[in-house]
């Protein structure tokens, strides 16, 4: 399960999933509503906890961060922060001491950035790698028209600060577009696998079943961690927003409100009607590899 803190953001990704109208709303998750749905997902899931995910927009930026950060601490899983790293300082200090915290980079940020706000990112980067250790990932969202050199800046920076970990994920508004892509994309994440980086294959960006030739997926599963053509339709992470609403993914975001999170005493129950509301029933094979919607 993921958690919207905000959708706030000081980057401007191209490939940004969230819609603009969410993004002009800025809403914001409360630390006490923040809680009752820890609490809430601690009742219908009694025994391990599952992991979450923490997103904005940025999450760092949401006024009650620095009290989520320290309730995020004592939760009994993994907790993984998505964060382009465009954020004071102090909000990423409430995050030292935590051992259950794995925080994901948005590197791409970095490229697009203001050099003042790539100065703050290496600076944050700093802090984080310091204290974090190896509970770092970086993490690459490709578009259609990328090149391997494209990233060459980033590259310098995960080598520098010992990265070892890169997230490798397809740009969600135009999934589509990499069935073609699958030579570009496997050079990309052959160059990384040859220069001794840890490849993951991205849950939710994932890969196209038939993007790559025979030959190309043998070896991607023996070179990546995590290597998946996910079926979104049947198996999803769930986003809960600020409201308590829950929705299968960000591309479903402007029809959030159909199911709220504190109605359900069952995960079964709430994953079957997130299936029958959202009409993945409805979806064909041939649409099946991607349920963003725009």
């Amino acid at each position: 399960m993921n958690f919207i803190l905000t959708t706030q953001c000081l980057s401007k990704c191209k490939f940004c999933f969230v819609p603009d109208r969410l993004r002009s709303k800025q809403e914001e998750m409360l630390f006490l509503d923040f809680k009752r749905y820890i609490d809430h997902i601690s009742f219908i899931h009694p025994k391990d906890k599952p992991a979450i995910g923490i997103l904005g927009g940025e999450p760092t930026l949401a006024k009650d961060f620095p009290m989520i950060a320290g309730y995020l601490k004592s939760y009994k899983a993994i907790v993984r922060l998505y964060s382009n790293l465009i954020t004071d300082t102090k909000k990423l200090e409430y995050l030292i001491g935590a051992k259950n915290i794995i925080l994901v980079w948005n590197a791409g940020a970095y490229l697009i950035a203001t050099k003042k706000n790539q100065n703050l990112i290496v600076k944050n980067l700093k802090l984080i790698k310091k204290y974090f250790k190896n509970n770092i990932i970086a993490s690459i969202t490709l578009y259609p028209d990328f090149k391997i050199n494209d990233f060459d800046k980033t590259i310098k920076i995960f080598q520098k600060y010992k990265i070892k970990k890169i997230r490798i994920a397809l740009d969600s508004k135009n999934h589509k577009a990499f069935m073609n892509k699958g030579d570009e994309v496997f050079r990309f994440c052959k160059y990384l696998a040859d220069n001794k980086f840890e490849v993951i294959s991205s849950y939710c960006g994932h890969f196209l079943k038939g993007m790559f030739s025979r030959e190309q997926a043998e070896y991607l599963k023996q070179h990546i961690i995590n290597f998946n053509y996910n079926d979104c339709s049947k198996n999803f992470p769930m986003d809960i927003f600020p409201d308590g609403s829950v929705v299968p993914c960000m591309g479903f975001a402007n029809l959030k409100g159909k199911v709220k999170l504190t109605d359900y005493k069952s995960l079964r129950k709430l994953k079957l009607d997130i299936i029958k509301k959202f009409k993945f029933d409805k979806i064909t094979n041939k649409n099946r590899y991607c349920i963003s919607k725009k």
